[in-house]
């Protein structure tokens, strides 16, 4: 029987290249683009295969009520506010990825979840919508690190969505990490240390909060991990650690925050170095993305995509919460990513 994938947020930066990635791989599967404009996402739609644009608003009481097809699976990837839409798809049971949740309302879909349903339901807003966290579980091969480092490089220049800064707003504000199984909290861009990128880039990256340091713990996969950044700007990244080490950064109202971050480019590499350490020995890994952070977003989305609706031979996700990096099939993650264009290195003892 045809499948549909409906995309929330799907006319917007993250969510065209979802719908455009996922149709190339998938021609034979329903595409339904939904965003805020019904005009936008029809022209989106009008470009692809097998696909309608339509307007979804997450903010109405019931997103779904008006969408009018039978949905096998949703990936969000717009900020659910309320949490109406992943309410909605619980209610019907339809399994479904967030890739836009960031850390601190995990523990809202959680709750929602357990209360509401227990069809699928994928938390997959972790760095580049999972798409790192998996290439950790793929290399781990199954062992569990004892502590894993994930180290970034942001290219100021690349293009993004509203959405994309929303780990920065609240920089001024500590957050809790597990280091090597003991919980702790740390003060946003604190822990400093030179990096070197694949690029041949180095940069000082700082801590700062993601969802992967939770889910990496949470799916068994290590004890503890630590996620830190760097803008590809020595100067941007200077002034910005000034400011939210004086303590200024916390005095700007929240909106002014995202809006001096959000000033979108024509698009730059996305890159980034991980490092896992094991009880005898440490892996390391490479990604880059020549295409930008908003094409690796995109392209951790249609793996989250593919497993929900079993295409290309895909596991189904179980029922209830989980995270991209616990499939049972997770080295298909890695494998596809290299399709779409991601480009992995790996070295360490036996790899």
């Amino acid at each position: 029987m045809k499948q549909t994938l409906l995309i929330a947020g799907g006319s917007g930066v993250v969510g065209r290249q979802i719908a455009e990635l996922f149709a190339e791989r998938n021609p034979a599967v329903r595409l339904l683009i939904a965003g805020r404009s019904a005009d936008k996402a029809q022209a989106i739609a009008a470009r692809l295969p097998n696909a309608a644009g339509l307007k979804l608003d997450v903010l109405a009481n019931d997103p779904l009520a008006d969408v009018g097809e039978h949905v096998d699976g949703i990936v969000v990837a717009v900020n659910d506010h309320h949490d109406r839409l992943l309410l909605a798809a619980l209610q019907r049971a339809i399994p479904l990825a967030d890739i836009a949740r960031w850390t601190a309302r995990l523990d809202d879909a959680r709750t929602l979840t357990q209360k509401h349903g227990r069809s699928p339901v994928v938390l997959a807003s972790g760095w580049m919508a999972g798409a790192v966290a998996t290439t950790i579980a793929s290399m781990l091969g199954g062992a569990r690190a004892r502590h894993v480092d994930i180290d970034i490089l942001f290219g100021m220049a690349d293009k993004s969505g509203p959405d994309s800064v929303l780990g920065f707003v609240n920089m001024h504000q500590p957050f809790a990490i597990h280091d090597h199984g003991v919980e702790r909290m740390v003060r946003s861009l604190s822990d400093g240390r030179l990096r070197h990128f694949p690029s041949g880039n180095s940069a000082r990256v700082r801590r700062f909060s993601t969802p992967d340091q939770q889910s990496l713990v949470l799916a068994g996969i290590a004890d503890g991990a630590a996620v830190r950044m760097a803008f590809d700007s020595p100067v941007a990244m200077a002034a910005f650690v000034a400011l939210v080490r004086s303590g200024l950064w916390g005095l700007i109202p929240a909106a002014l925050r995202q809006s001096l971050l959000y000033n979108p480019g024509d698009g730059a590499a996305h890159q980034l170095v991980i490092t896992a350490e094991l009880d005898d020995k440490s892996l390391h890994a490479t990604m880059h993305d020549r295409l930008g952070q908003t094409h690796m977003t995109a392209a951790g989305a249609v793996t989250q995509s593919e497993r929900l609706l079993g295409l290309r031979g895909r596991v189904h996700p179980p029922a209830g919460i989980s995270y991209p990096e616990s499939a049972a099939d997770v080295v298909a993650d890695t494998l596809s990513l290299k399709e779409m264009g991601v480009e992995m290195t790996r070295s360490g003892p036996g790899g």
